[in-house]
């Protein structure tokens, strides 16, 4: 029954953040449709919600890690005052730390701009100092959604935290309906930064109804707030790599004219959806992983990990190459409206290709994270989050010079290829031979997609002479039918190689009939 209740969990957790991320997608639909992606005041607002969010996402990760395993512990040894004490200290020493990011952020405010090509023109750079200075502050809301959530999530609270940022989008959405032509792009900066506050705002009434009442603390020799400081370092360190790459690679697309808000667009579609999926299959394994690395049993272990390596190539390797096939028909159905134009859909398949290339590695990197931290490992992670930095941005100097700024988001695909491999090594000369059969396994999907990708392609150049017109009704099926298409021959492939995760679901399929 436990499980069962655990399984249920899950998945709703699952569909509520699938829900949230399509909600996302909507709401920057809705206001690069509205605004356009190609003028400068709406790439400068993509610029400047981005910083603050990357600047302040590896001290969140880091507070996200630390909050439950100590959190957590209290409540679980039922040491309730303990636990409320930790969270007052955090939550006081959080907001004192990050108000001191906040003024660093604002004076920064006036020299990050001056490394994109929005220092050209000196109205342009005016805006995006200001544009900078109004999301900075956004940064304490950041904390407290972070704590807000670790605390939710250690009493087995999960939907709320999965739900946080389903009002941020609502907020842009109805802005942009009713007050977009009235205050344009600044206002679109205010209303972001309202919804984006919210998502702290949310988790207080769950948590009052916990019944947590905060009292300002702060004590930096507490023991738990000493613990806390020792289990981040690592996790920053590893974090802050991806975090910088994120950075760097919007500020070198802003040197490319409308290309900044076009590549969050693009990553919305492709890595955050697939991170998504990810994460809900790791909420599942990593604590399966840890227990059995808590208890020796590493054939479990090794197992485990087998098993989730290759559901990963199994489902990631098509997505790959399925969204490869019919790029320019989902940016045409999801994106082609309002001041979208051609070029901008032509562009943004581009960068879906690129970022395309590095999916399965995204999601292999992210399961073996979560391998070596299992083992009490957070060291090789937070090195090789270095080791994709640096391929990331040599990579990104040679690509741009060759293939402009489609070579930024192919950069981070090889890197993070790179990266995948470096874990998938580093975690075999620690825990020994595992993934046996995975070589062969690869192979066969790789074999399998390519042959669904052969077909997708064929049959979209088919369709798009055939339904000509551009009409709603037209796009959908010039998309659904290759979508459809490209499942039904991946799965014959999969029987006809063998592919065990295939045949499985088939064989249960059967059963059930």
């Amino acid at each position: 029954m436990k499980k069962k209740s655990v399984a249920g969990s899950i998945s709703l957790v699952m569909i509520i953040m699938i829900f949230s991320r399509l909600l996302a997608l909507l709401s920057a639909q809705v206001y690069l449709s509205f605004f356009g992606a190609g003028g400068q005041e709406i790439n400068i607002y993509s610029y400047a919600i981005s910083v603050p969010n990357i600047v302040f996402n590896c001290f969140g990760t880091a507070i996200a890690t630390v909050v439950i395993p100590i959190y957590a512990g209290h409540i679980a040894r039922n040491e309730q005052v303990k636990a409320k004490h930790f969270a007052d200290n955090l939550i006081t020493i959080t907001l004192a730390l990050t108000s001191i990011l906040v003024l660093l952020g604002i004076g920064l405010s006036f020299v990050l701009p001056k490394f994109t090509a929005f220092a050209d023109n000196a109205e342009d750079y005016s805006f995006a100092v200001k544009a900078l200075m109004i999301m900075m502050p956004v940064m304490i809301f950041y904390a407290l959604n972070y704590i807000f959530q670790g605390m939710l999530q250690s009493i087995g609270k999960y939907n709320w935290p999965a739900f946080v940022s389903v009002p941020s989008s609502l907020a842009v959405i109805l802005y942009v309906l009713l007050l977009g032509d009235k205050f344009g792009v600044t206002g679109l900066l205010f209303a972001t930064f309202f919804g984006l506050a919210l998502q702290a705002v949310i988790l207080i009434p769950p948590l009052f109804s916990a019944g947590y009442r905060y009292k300002p603390s702060f004590n930096l020799k507490d023991e738990d707030i000493k613990n806390a400081g020792k289990m981040t370092l690592p996790v920053i360190l590893g974090v802050s790599a991806y975090q910088f790459n994120m950075f760097y690679n919007v500020t070198m697309i802003a040197n490319f004219k409308g290309m900044v808000t076009l590549l969050t667009y693009v990553q919305n579609i492709t890595l955050y959806m697939v991170l998504a999926f990810v994460y809900s299959i790791t909420a599942v394994i990593y604590p399966k992983l840890t227990e059995q690395a808590a208890v020796k049993d590493m054939n479990g272990y090794k197992k485990t990990l087998t098993d989730i390596t290759k559901t990963i190539i199994a489902l990631l390797l098509p997505v790959t190459f399925g969204f490869i096939a019919v790029r320019c028909r989902l940016l045409e159905l999801i994106a082609k409206w309002g001041q979208i134009t051609d070029s901008d859909i032509k562009a943004a398949s581009y960068l879906l290709i690129m970022y395309s290339v590095g999916i399965t590695a995204v999601g292999i990197k992210e399961v073996y994270d979560r391998a070596f931290y299992a083992v009490k490992n957070t060291w090789i992670p937070a090195a090789n989050g270095f080791v994709i930095m640096a391929v990331n941005i040599i990579l990104s100097l040679i690509l741009t010079r060759v293939i402009g700024a489609y070579g930024i988001p192919l950069a981070y695909s090889a890197a993070s290829i790179v990266g995948a491999l470096v874990l998938i090594f580093a975690l075999r000369k620690k825990i020994g031979q595992y993934g046996k059969g995975i070589p062969l396994f690869f192979i066969k999907c790789l074999l399998s997609a390519l042959i669904m990708f052969a077909v997708v392609y064929f049959e979209d150049l088919k369709l798009n002479t055939i339904f000509a017109a551009d009409t709603l009704s037209f796009r959908i099926i010039k998309l659904f039918i290759p979508c459809i298409t490209g499942v039904i021959v991946y799965g014959i492939c999969g029987l006809i190689f063998k592919i065990d995760y295939i045949t499985n679901i088939f064989n249960k399929i059967l059963r059930r009939g």
